[in-house]
């Protein structure tokens, strides 16, 4: 699976009913899907993000592993859930979902509090 093709398993996955995903408001007031791809630069800090915001790393980590006279190359996308409704529920229901679809991936919850957002960090074998 490539960048293009996560992002769409994403955005079909989390916007079907309910449409579980955000909202990045623009200088404009303009409003786009709060889902992002990270690459050299990160989320633009003049968009501001509401409801349920998903980025994704642009390139899959490598982990090389070896064997006896080989390299196996296994690849692993990042996924990050960032809820920034604090009585929302969207991140609950997009775990769910997404451990329905991803079902051999890995989940790092850390809940929210007076400091921080709600988040969680999904590891995907490619």
């Amino acid at each position: 699976m490539n960048i293009t093709q996560l992002r769409s398993t994403l955005t079909s996955l989390l916007s079907a009913s309910p449409d579980l995903l955000g909202s990045y408001v623009l200088q404009n007031g303009q409003k786009i899907p709060a889902m992002y791809v990270v690459g050299q630069k990160s989320v633009p800090p003049e968009w501001k993000a509401e409801g349920l915001e998903v980025t994704i790393r642009q390139y899959p980590e490598l982990l090389p592993t070896s064997g006896v006279g080989i390299v196996n190359m296994l690849q692993q996308w990042e996924v990050v859930m960032m809820q920034y409704n604090p009585d929302g529920k969207q991140i609950a229901q997009a775990m769910d979902r997404m451990a329905r679809r991803f079902p051999d991936a890995t989940f790092r919850y850390v809940p929210g509090n007076d400091v921080a957002y709600e988040r969680c960090r999904i590891i995907s074998p490619a």
